[in-house]
């Protein structure tokens, strides 16, 4: 695969997203995100109040969402939406509206629907669609442990980011993706070498590595070059920043995707502290945590 610019970095020329997450990085000084994860019983009740009650769902939800965007932008790669959190004809109401209102008002951050989905290339390409054509995400997450007639129907839309869930940092996720194969490599590895090579025909493809294991991470960038890494499981689940952000950098000091959802969402708040301000000062609080380590 021909590789260009980005400086003398990695570069997909195909894949606009790429761009768009590198002139992020840029721009702020930050590989924070969001993950939008919206637990409608976790919701503050000044939300429904405001809405008229827990029974009008989407507007709660949605009214929840854009105040956690407007308040952690300034310093966000990435708002990655989880599309399971939105459930039903109100739910997905809610996630259309969240997706446009990044776009309308925040269009330099990189809109991920988060599904981690995997299905038979037929099905696949309907959900390609709903995602990259009717929410219009730049960024889909799924599961590449199909097969790659699972991932093809979402690297055909050339202009848009794929981001396969190679590695991941749940408990059991060695279970399967750490099996030994004949060449003494664990599954996950060949996965991250066909998905960045005889797969990535577009330049399009990006992958979820995680941090809970920072051994797994020796190395991988002679595998994926200077492409984006969405880098999982730092904080609650274990991962530590000082042990896997340096292994992951590219060759401009940056990267990667860090997202943190819960203590950005759910933040605990100091007296008088506002949602808003307090969502805000937990994605300061992680963009200074990666870029003290990015710096050291």
């Amino acid at each position: 695969m021909e590789r260009l610019g980005y400086g003398d970095l990695y570069y997909a020329p195909a894949a606009s997203g790429v761009e768009k997450i590198r002139n992020r990085w840029l721009e702020i000084d930050s590989m924070a995100g969001v993950g939008i994860d919206p637990d409608v019983n976790k919701i503050p009740e000044e939300i429904w109040d405001e809405v008229g009650g827990r029974s009008n769902l989407a507007d709660g939800m949605l009214l929840f969402n854009q105040q956690v965007i407007d308040a952690t932008a300034e310093y966000a790669v990435d708002f990655k939406v989880n599309s399971n959190f939105f459930q039903g004809e109100l739910g997905r109401r809610a996630l259309a509206g969240t997706f446009d209102y990044i776009k309308a008002n925040h269009p330099n951050v990189l809109r991920v629907c988060d599904g981690k989905f995997a299905d038979v290339g037929h099905t696949a390409d309907k959900i390609a669609e709903e995602i990259f054509g009717e929410l219009d995400a730049d960024a889909v997450l799924l599961n590449p442990y199909m097969g790659f007639d699972a991932i093809e129907p979402f690297v055909k839309w050339k202009d848009k980011l794929v981001v396969l869930c190679v590695n991941t940092s749940n408990p059991s996720a060695q279970e399967v993706q750490g099996l030994t194969l004949a060449d003494g490599n664990p599954l996950w590895r060949h996965i991250l070498r066909e998905s960045m090579d005889s797969w990535n025909y577009n330049g399009n493809i990006l992958p979820v590595l995680s941090a809970t294991h920072k051994e797994n991470l020796i190395g991988v960038r002679e595998i994926v070059g200077d492409m984006p890494i969405l880098l999982a499981g730092v904080g609650t689940q274990g991962g530590s920043l000082e042990e896997s952000v340096p292994m992951c950098l590219d060759s401009n000091g940056y990267g990667l995707m860090i997202s943190a959802s819960r203590a950005i969402l759910y933040p605990e708040r100091n007296a008088e502290e506002t949602l808003q301000e307090a969502s805000r000062r937990s994605i300061q609080d992680l963009r200074t945590s990666i870029n003290l380590v990015k710096a050291a």
